[in-house]
């Protein structure tokens, strides 16, 4: 059972409603330490103004670039793979696994069979009603000796993906897995239409919040809210557009001048300089990118464990955010 303090974050992050916030704590009758603040701010922040254009200056884009999930190797068609696809798991910015187009899961206790149950009436883009089919067919799209998908060999243990029902699909795994939903929660392995194949890719049919109207590899997207859309509290926007912006001066001048709303990869060295601007706001968020120092274990000083704590000790980490990162970051782990 949540917890007050857990219901209070889901109510601020807008994972759940203000009444069904209402229901959940009644019900287990804390409303009493509930803070009114709370609920009056969440209700003025709950109803978000939709419409317009959102227009997006995203670093990376390449004319190679396509929407087959197995090969989204840029940021821009990674960002526009989460506008009009979703995943079994969402992945929350706690770095919890949440439902998205699975409502629930389970394992057996040793954790090498897992049961995904899938929410019931979500559509595709094109009307199409998203089933078991659907999914076994997206996650094999990464399987097999001639997939070249990157989401290949995180997805080596499974043995078998079998249905059960329209509404049920069943992983058998090699091994147990505790970590298995995180797994499904990568952003390759968004659900698509079974049989979809070739050109077909590029037309980014999902069960998303926008709809792709146009796609130019490497230079432009363009999509455009779903009306359909099954998730509540979100797609605010009537369009967004996408331009692909690599160099970082020429992005944050398209900021400074609001050709674009929004840019990533902000130069650390200058985003003193954009906080200080009126009318630009600088959102630092914890996300998953990180630095590592790789070493082959089969040459030699790095198969002894004794060279690879040396090395991992010789590394101020805490200095490296400070000087390097400017502090936006943390030591890893």
């Amino acid at each position: 059972m949540s917890t007050l303090k857990e219901l209070e974050k889901l109510l601020t992050r807008g994972k759940i409603s203000r009444r069904d916030f209402i229901t959940r704590v009644s019900a287990l009758g804390l409303m009493a330490a509930v803070s009114p603040a709370l609920l009056s701010g969440t209700a003025k922040a709950a109803g978000p103004k939709k419409g317009g254009r959102f227009i997006i200056g995203i670093t990376g884009g390449s004319t190679t670039d396509s929407m087959d999930p197995g090969t989204l190797t840029s940021n821009m068609n990674q960002n526009v793979n989460w506008q009009i696809r979703n995943c079994l798991v969402e992945i929350d910015h706690n770095f919890n696994a949440i439902p998205e187009l699975a409502e629930s899961w389970g394992s057996t206790s040793d954790a090498k069979v897992w049961t995904f149950k899938l929410r019931k009436g979500i559509e595709f883009h094109n009307g199409k009603t998203m089933t078991a089919e659907d999914v076994i067919f997206s996650i094999k799209h990464h399987l097999g000796e001639k997939s070249k998908s990157a989401a290949k060999g995180y997805l080596k243990s499974i043995e078998n993906i079998k249905a059960d029902g329209k509404h049920e699909v069943i992983f058998e795994l090699s091994g147990g897995s505790a970590d298995f939903p995180f797994i499904l929660g990568d952003y390759h392995l968004t659900i698509c239409p079974a049989g979809t194949e070739g050109p077909e890719w590029e037309k980014g049919m999902g069960t998303g919040g926008y709809i792709l109207e146009q796609w130019e590899p490497g230079v432009r997207a363009f999509s455009k809210r779903n009306p359909n859309y099954w998730k509540e509290g979100r797609a605010h926007f009537d369009e967004i557009e996408t331009l692909s912006i690599t160099d970082t001066n020429a992005r944050t001048n398209a900021l400074k001048t609001g050709r674009i709303h929004y840019m990533d990869r902000v130069e650390l060295k200058t985003v003193h300089l954009l906080k200080k601007m009126p009318g630009i706001n600088v959102s630092a968020i914890t996300g998953t990118a990180h630095y590592t120092i790789p070493m082959r274990l089969d040459q030699s000083p790095y198969g002894d464990s004794n060279v690879r704590m040396a090395l991992k000790l010789a590394v101020n980490r805490e200095e490296l955010v400070k000087q390097i990162l400017r502090g936006y970051g943390e030591p890893g782990n």
